[in-house]
């Protein structure tokens, strides 16, 4: 059974080569595509039609009518829920923004007063400096509180 499935492969590889082409599966490829039948669509025995709502049970449309109003009514109220998130996030947003600009102004006002404290002392040191050489003139400076 091998040798045969080996015989076979053997005679379609010289086939293959014979006929021109170096890769078996490029030969594969070359033949003209099968020609191409009208699509088919899976049926499953039933097509969809819509019947008149004359022929409908009339339950069966009161069910259907009540399902649609739920999913409607559940839309709705996602929809809702989502602009109220939606401005509790804008507002939440809005308060950390201010908080922010808030904290910053806060920094650059201690930064500001820091730079003021720091140049006061050393004028003041360098006074003490001033005074203890022997310029009277800057020995009435008060120090820093």
């Amino acid at each position: 059974m091998i040798t045969i499935r080996m015989a076979t492969a053997a005679a379609v590889m010289t086939l293959v080569l014979a006929a021109g082409a170096s890769d078996p599966a490029a030969a594969r490829n070359d033949r003209a595509p099968a020609p191409v039948s009208a699509p088919q669509t899976l049926n499953d025995g039933e097509a969809y039609h819509r019947a008149d709502d004359a022929e409908q049970d009339p339950a069966e449309l009161r069910m259907t009518q009540a399902l649609n109003d739920e999913i409607a009514q559940r839309n709705q109220l996602a929809e809702n829920q989502e602009r109220a998130d939606r401005a509790a996030f804008e507002a939440e947003r809005a308060d950390f923004e201010r908080g922010v600009a808030e904290t910053t102004q806060a920094r650059l006002a201690y930064e500001e007063a820091l730079r003021r404290a720091e140049a006061a002392q050393r004028q003041w040191q360098a006074d003490v400096r001033a005074c203890e050489a022997g310029d009277r003139t800057r020995c009435s400076t008060p120090g820093p509180m």
